[in-house]
């Protein structure tokens, strides 16, 4: 279906009663009158579809769905009412339709997001308390050794010094730099756990 134009002339009705009887008597075989009946009203029906629903897919499929079921149901029109009251009456029941439906997805859609943002929050709120018992843990562990053995893992875990480095500060071989390092953290690892120190920083 091409788009209609918002705006349309003034619809001569008339000429109605002839379009539908044909109708009646043609559909589905031929299509002639439905033809006509169709380019007379899809503007004056778009214009409405588009300013119920405000989004411009949304009244295509909209304006679409009634011509179809006009297709398929104009033999159900008995004339009590003139052919343009039907007909926007089925129009008017597909924009409610849509409308509930587009609020349903909408409401769908929020309440996912809810939910993906609810546990991005929880990992998130985990991964702090976890970062942050790590942190106690490791700094209770610290507190615990002795002066020399403290020092020398603060400056290659926390200084992120070298080995190298480490023994220019503390004005040590480099021998016994490492030496001094692998004890500390012997010593670490047994008042901490085994998880120390891989993530002993972090």
């Amino acid at each position: 279906m091409e788009t209609a134009s918002v705006t349309s002339d003034p619809v001569d009705v008339s000429d109605d009663v002839d379009l539908v009887a044909r109708c009646q008597e043609e559909l589905p075989d031929k299509t002639e009158a439905y033809l006509e009946l169709l380019q007379k009203y899809e503007p004056m029906v778009y214009g409405t579809c588009l300013r119920m629903l405000g989004n411009v897919q949304d009244a295509e499929e909209t304006c679409q769905d009634a011509f179809v079921r006009v297709f398929h149901k104009i033999h159900q029109f008995e004339g009590r009412s003139a052919f343009k009251t039907w007909l926007f009456r089925v129009v008017y029941n597909f924009c409610m339709t849509k409308r509930r439906n587009l609020a349903t997805k909408r409401e769908r859609g929020n309440a996912i997001q809810e939910e993906i943002t609810s546990a991005a929050e929880a990992v998130q709120a985990n991964q702090m308390a976890e970062e942050t018992a790590h942190k106690e843990a490791v700094q209770n562990a610290l507190a615990k050794l002795s002066d020399d053995d403290r020092e020398v893992i603060v400056l290659r875990f926390f200084s992120e010094l070298s080995l190298e480095e480490i023994a220019d500060v503390l004005d040590l071989k480099l021998s016994a730099t490492k030496m001094r390092l692998y004890r500390a953290l012997d010593r670490f690892k047994d008042i901490y756990g085994p998880k120390g120190p891989d993530n002993l920083s972090s």
